[in-house]
């Protein structure tokens, strides 16, 4: 296997720990505008790591609701401006592998469905904007994560093969759009629930420490 010369980092629920941040705001709503309540394993097996367009194309066409992408773009923004979205904590291990990385002499970049703001906002907070290359957020694409346009992007941007490439993922969605770009990919979760979608996946592990000692041996 080649030595790997890119390592490419999804956002949500990978770099950070934003997954419960996202359900404690979008529960309410959900609540109070359908009625519909939710758990937090209701969220991760049905709205975690899906654009906003999908999760509302899910409320009106799986559900049966009547609503907006834009409404729902302005109650999430509003409850998300209320929550502190600055408060969200990194994943266990983010800085430090991070760290690793740009050590290694390894490119990093960041390829998430987020808004551009989103990453300013919770990675700007923790210090880390500096350790990225480039960014590719949802304004950066026509066709979002699990389409292999945001990947696509990346290896644009970085001007080298795919297979010389690692995508850090933690759900089906951006796997199979890492997947898609002909990327290699370590997927990290320790949710059942993803780890029994991600059949396709070689490389799964429980946590970025585990995800640094296996990019260790690429490199």
């Amino acid at each position: 296997m080649d030595k790997i010369k890119a390592v490419l980092f999804d956002l949500d629920g990978t770099l950070i720990d934003s997954e419960y941040f996202y359900f404690k705001n979008w529960a309410p709503i959900l609540k109070d505008e359908f009625n519909l309540v939710i758990s937090y394993e209701d969220w991760i097996r049905d709205f975690a790591g899906h654009t906003l367009a999908h999760n509302v194309k899910r409320l009106v066409d799986d559900y049966g609701y009547d609503t907006t992408e834009e409404y729902m773009w302005k109650r999430t923004r509003a409850a998300y401006a209320d929550s502190n979205m600055s408060d969200i904590e990194l994943m266990p291990d983010a800085r430090e592998i991070l760290t690793f990385l740009k050590e290694s002499g390894i490119h990093i970049g960041l390829v998430t469905s987020s808004f551009r703001s989103t990453v300013d906002t919770v990675l700007g907070k923790h210090g880390l904007l500096d350790y990225f290359e480039f960014f590719v957020t949802r304004e950066c694409v026509e066709f979002p994560k699990p389409n292999p346009e945001p990947y696509r992007l990346a290896l644009t941007n970085l001007n080298l093969a795919a297979d010389s490439c690692v995508a850090i993922e933690d759900t089906i969605t951006g796997s199979k759009s890492a997947l898609g770009a002909g990327m290699r990919l370590i997927a990290v979760t320790k949710q059942e629930v993803e780890r029994a979608r991600l059949t396709a996946v070689d490389n799964i592990v429980e946590n970025l420490s585990e995800a640094k000692a296996l990019l260790s041996q690429w490199i």
